[in-house]
């Protein structure tokens, strides 16, 4: 499927593979409003509500917190990883204290591209020259530099809903397509805590919704489509782990998805996005808490003497009466 380049021309007209600025895509130029894996998570996690106002085209657009430097430093190794993306404009300082570095750093912005402290641009390219090299030596990221970088994807669900992502690069051939996703970020890209930390971000929503949406645009490649992500630390020495989710992980992101779709499409027809349940509910308390707890009672010798029942206590007074 060609790559259509649609830059600053208005809604697509269609389901595609498209170049678009990243300001464009996540205004949404889709259509009619479109479902992102964004949105997708705060239907989940959270309710209609949160993914009406958090939409640039329904409740939105919200207004950008201020980033942060890690988040800067993720820009930018984008940027130089993928040859895509806002340009850097460096500014020569330590740190965003002083007003005249501050007054750069909001000027860059208005005219959209992302400033970067000095050592922090030399922290980003040690990620990409560190990334780069580390992937070259992993047996099946062979393709990953040369692949399309920030390519878009514009489909519409059997549903009727019309969905998108952006893909940090894609590799497609007659056989199959491989979705890249790039992950830096201060967190360990240790093998043993990249389940913990996809489960508790909710990645494998993104990981089905990308190859949900690649397979609406490319039908005789379903059940052929790998999403991959690459976690890289910002820290020296910028460790890297390619990661796919595993047959759990995206059963459940499958699962995740269809709920998001579902709630997307009743909340859009109806033009009814509600919110938390407006009547008290019972919090349910984690099973894994309780049953640590019960094995410290039992284990722990420090707590052997204690009396348990609050009724029953050693150490009330004999003449405290009836607490009532």
């Amino acid at each position: 499927m060609r790559i259509i380049d649609h830059r600053l021309e208005g809604f697509v007209p269609g389901p595609g593979l498209y170049r678009l600025s990243a300001e464009e895509y996540h205004a949404d130029p889709c259509p009619e409003p479109s479902l992102s894996s964004s949105i997708a998570k705060l239907l989940i996690d959270r309710s209609p509500e949160h993914a009406y106002l958090a939409h640039p085209r329904l409740g939105g657009p919200q207004e950008d917190s201020d980033p942060t430097r890690p988040k800067e430093i993720g820009t930018a190794a984008h940027k130089l990883l993928l040859g895509q993306g806002r340009d850097l404009r460096m500014v020569e300082a330590d740190d965003w204290k002083k007003p005249e570095h501050r007054r750069q750093r909001a000027e860059a912005y208005e005219v959209g591209a992302c400033p970067i402290l000095q050592p922090d641009l030399l922290k980003a390219e040690g990620i990409a020259d560190q990334a780069l090299a580390r992937l070259a030596k992993v047996p099946g990221c062979e393709g990953f530099q040369s692949a399309p970088a920030e390519i878009v994807a514009i489909a519409r669900d059997r549903s009727g809903a019309w969905l998108r992502i952006m893909m940090d690069r894609v590799e497609i051939t007659d056989q199959g397509a491989i979705i890249w996703d790039v992950k830096t970020g201060d967190q360990a890209a240790a093998p043993q805590g990249l389940g913990r930390r996809i489960e508790g971000m909710a990645m494998e929503v993104q990981a089905a919704f990308y190859v949900h949406v690649l397979g609406l645009l490319l039908p005789k490649l379903q059940g052929h489509i790998l999403f991959r992500w690459v976690f890289i630390e910002n820290d020296p020495p910028h460790a890297v782990t390619v990661a796919e989710a595993d047959g759990a992980g995206m059963h459940v992101g499958e699962r995740k998805v269809a709920l998001a779709l579902h709630r997307w499409n009743a909340s859009l027809r109806r033009s009814v996005w509600p919110g938390y349940p407006t009547q008290i509910i019972r919090a349910e308390y984690p099973e894994w808490a309780a049953r640590r707890w019960a094995e410290r009672e039992e284990l722990d010798p420090t707590v052997a003497d204690v009396a348990w029942s609050l009724d029953k206590s050693p150490w009330r007074p004999l003449d405290m009466g009836d607490a009532a």
